[in-house]
């Protein structure tokens, strides 16, 4: 009798464990609530310029920041920091803005010739690319302080960047008359050659970046197409066609992305394929930056 009551309170206590411990599971768990963010070019140089933000459907659009921009180009929250980093082409200079208000706080870095995308990279440090000038990506710690040109060939126009599983640098360049390329660079800077060049498969490329598997995706923004390269800069596949101008990426935790098209921001599932049209409407004019953000509740 002694021992049936032993067992009998072991499982009445594993069970209350078992309940009780799932329930701080559950209370320790982050939850997310997403937001969209869209740098809209306007009519490129000429403006009007905007940060726009959307709800996780794609709707209720509101301005972030319409003031302190000259031809955005890119948005990248720093959390930790409390801020948005956004570069502006036309006046060479990355803004550094409140990450709840969107309100100008000063400059980030100056001095870039034409500053288009921005990314931190696996060392933590800040990569930033150029338009004009020499074409050098540039590398700036998290407060705005300069470290050095990472590397020492030009990529112009250079307008996407990303990382492959190695560390490899990829930089794009959206070229002139169709002689749109993609460049490589080992972790430590040093030119590898070109991955990609122009030929029938690439005209125009903004945005890149690498899947799960190790394959290039590249917005084609010139051909309006959403393409695919194996690792070694081989062509695959065409995965959209007939896009319009796409430029932007930005990633969802399900593995779908959203890719900036004229006046609106169109969705991709995982594999590259075309769902709809994520948003679309008269706020926008032209989309050159999308940027998926996920703040804990």
């Amino acid at each position: 009798m002694k021992k049936l009551l032993i067992i009998v309170c072991c499982a009445v206590f594993l069970v209350g464990f078992q309940k009780g411990h799932g329930q701080s599971s559950a209370k320790t768990a982050k939850s997310y609530k997403v937001e969209i963010y869209v740098s809209d070019a306007g009519n490129f140089n000429k403006g009007p310029y905007q940060i726009l933000k959307l709800d996780e459907n794609g709707q209720n659009p509101v301005v972030f920041h319409s003031d302190k921009l000259a031809w955005p180009q890119d948005i990248l929250f720093l959390e930790d920091k409390g801020i948005v980093l956004i570069p502006n082409l036309s006046k060479g200079y990355i803004g550094r803005y409140d990450i709840k208000t969107g309100k100008f706080i000063d400059n980030f870095a100056t001095g870039i010739k034409g500053p288009t995308r921005i990314k931190i990279g696996p060392d933590n440090l800040l990569y930033v690319l150029q338009w004009v000038g020499n074409g050098l990506v540039k590398r700036y710690k998290p407060d705005g302080t300069f470290v050095d040109d990472f590397t020492k060939v030009g990529v112009p126009q250079s307008i996407g960047l990303d990382w492959d599983k190695a560390g490899n640098l990829y930089v794009s360049s959206f070229g002139k008359g169709k002689n749109g390329l993609i460049r490589k660079f080992n972790s430590s800077g040093k030119d590898l050659g070109l991955f990609a060049s122009n030929n029938a498969h690439l005209k125009g490329p903004t945005n890149i970046r690498f899947d799960k598997s190790g394959n290039l995706i590249v917005n084609d923004y010139a051909a309006g197409t959403l393409r695919k390269f194996d690792s070694k800069g081989k062509f695959i596949k065409n995965l959209a066609t007939n896009m319009g101008k796409l430029e932007g990426i930005g990633m969802l935790k399900n593995g779908q992305f959203l890719v900036g098209s004229k006046n609106s921001v169109k969705l991709f599932d995982k594999n590259g394929q075309f769902i709809k049209n994520f948003y679309t409407g008269k706020k926008l004019l032209n989309a050159n930056a999308v940027f998926v953000r996920y703040v804990v509740k």
